[in-house]
């Protein structure tokens, strides 16, 4: 579950809980503004969405939350934030087929 009073969550990066769903939000490099990846039922699903953000922004120096799944992950077309929240579905739909099942919320 989430830690104490930050809502994020323990294990994975990028993600929070907030109102018992979970969101997904990252911060664009060398800028204060953050892309805002959605609202999921679960973790999982909130964290292969970051996943898929942090590989279009960073590349080589993104840490992932499934290091395994980076060859099935789809690939924006840019470094868009319109192009990166387009293709972060897929990734949602990647997790919830590998772990808790359940529909994407907030899209």
């Amino acid at each position: 579950m989430a830690s104490s009073s930050s809502g994020k969550h323990p294990r994975y990066r990028g993600i929070r809980c907030q109102g018992g769903k979970w969101v997904s939000e990252i911060r664009e490099p060398r800028k204060t503004k953050r892309i805002w990846l959605g609202t999921f039922p679960t973790p999982e699903m909130a964290a292969a969405a970051y996943d898929v953000a942090v590989l279009a922004l960073k590349r080589e120096d993104a840490v992932l939350n499934f290091p395994g799944s980076i060859k099935s992950y789809p690939v924006p077309a840019s470094m868009s934030a319109l192009d990166i929240r387009a293709v972060v579905s897929v990734a949602g739909e990647f997790a919830s087929d590998s772990g808790p099942r359940g529909r994407r919320r907030g899209w």
